[in-house]
């Protein structure tokens, strides 16, 4: 169910060059709006006005205020909700194949020394996966294949040209991509993993890559622990780290409606990340962009289906970031408004 997650991060790949060459006074410095935007498929959530990095807010509780789910995340029950009450849990069949669809829309702005660039429609980008069930264990837990089916990068705005050779250069990075995973009957991921054969080296940032393996890590309602009814909230606490850059994300989940085996989550979303350098491939020593700030934000609608593993689910949300060459005075602002569909079909 990841809508947030890695886009993030592939955002901040896509920008991080471009903010190199402007304070490095590279050839094409100044045209970093479109170089910024290039290979960005997809994008985060966040408030239009750039936060200082001091000010960005700390989203992780303390250890004792919640608890561990998996590598990097943290769930707590905020609200039980009303009654009649119960434990959440999914029924996972091993013989029911799935095909998740994936769609990304993102449109992006830069600001550079006070001149504001026009937002940019970027290409759209459509991620097929065919997902084959292998094996539900005595408690529950599915384990199951994953493999990239389709992968394709839809005509641009004009003048977008170059943004949709970047982004299809990152998109070919996945076309043949393949993996196996293991959710427990609560949504949560124990492992997703990509075969080492699978990933083709086409000279890009492997963020496509991640956002492929975060969606399938997070693609399901992560349920909490205890019983709950219609109304209740909680809250996953997750730390994102991809190609060196750390960010922090904070899900609360409100259980809209439930019926047997159906219903609705509402999420709001909302990510942050410390100050930090970005270590921008091919670039030279002292090159690499270093981020300022960032703040993202944004809600999801899921209708969750009890024994399926894919959801239905839409998503809108803006991120801004602040990022800097060597030379800190001279700064980009990136404004990023994203759009995400996720729709699960059987196979």
């Amino acid at each position: 169910m990841r809508r947030l997650g890695v886009v993030t991060l592939l955002a901040i790949a896509a920008v991080a060059p471009a903010c190199s060459r402007a304070s490095s006074g590279e050839p094409g410095g100044g045209s970093a709006s479109a170089s910024a935007s290039a290979s960005a498929p997809a994008s985060t959530p966040a408030p239009a006005s750039a936060l200082a990095p001091e000010s960005a807010p700390a989203l992780a509780p303390a250890p004792d205020a919640a608890v561990l789910t998996g590598p990097g995340s943290l769930t707590k029950l905020l609200d039980p909700g009303q009654p009649p009450r119960r434990k959440v849990r999914y029924a996972w069949h091993a013989d029911q194949k799935e095909l998740l669809l994936m769609d990304l829309a993102t449109t992006a702005t830069t600001e550079i020394a006070g001149s504001k660039q026009p937002e940019i429609p970027l290409p759209r980008v459509h991620v097929a996966v065919d997902v084959d069930p292998t094996r539900v264990a005595p408690d529950g837990a599915l384990s199951f294949v994953w493999r990239v089916s389709a992968a394709t990068v839809s005509a641009g705005a004009p003048g977008s040209d170059a943004m949709a050779s970047g982004m299809r250069d990152e998109v070919a990075a996945i076309e043949h991509l393949s993996g196996r995973g293991t959710l427990t009957a609560r949504g949560l991921a124990q492992d997703v993993t990509v075969d080492a054969a699978s990933v083709v080296d086409a000279g890009t940032t492997g963020q496509m890559v991640e956002q492929v393996r975060q969606t399938l890590r997070d693609v399901a309602v992560p349920w909490p622990e205890e019983e709950i009814g219609k109304g209740a909230r909680w809250q996953k606490i997750s730390q994102l780290d991809a190609k060196g850059s750390r960010l922090t994300q904070t899900d609360t989940y409100t259980l809209a409606a439930i019926d047997a085996s159906t219903g609705t989550v509402d999420d709001v979303l909302a990510q942050t990340a410390p100050p930090q350098v970005l270590r921008t491939p091919g670039a030279s020593s002292g090159a690499d962009a270093r981020m300022e700030s960032m703040l993202a934000s944004g809600t999801s609608k899921v209708q969750f289906d009890l024994g399926r593993l894919v959801p239905r689910s839409t998503f809108d949300g803006t991120t801004t970031m602040v990022l800097s060459g060597g030379d800190v005075a001279r700064r980009i602002t990136m404004v990023m408004h994203v759009g995400i569909g996720i729709e699960g079909k059987p196979r």
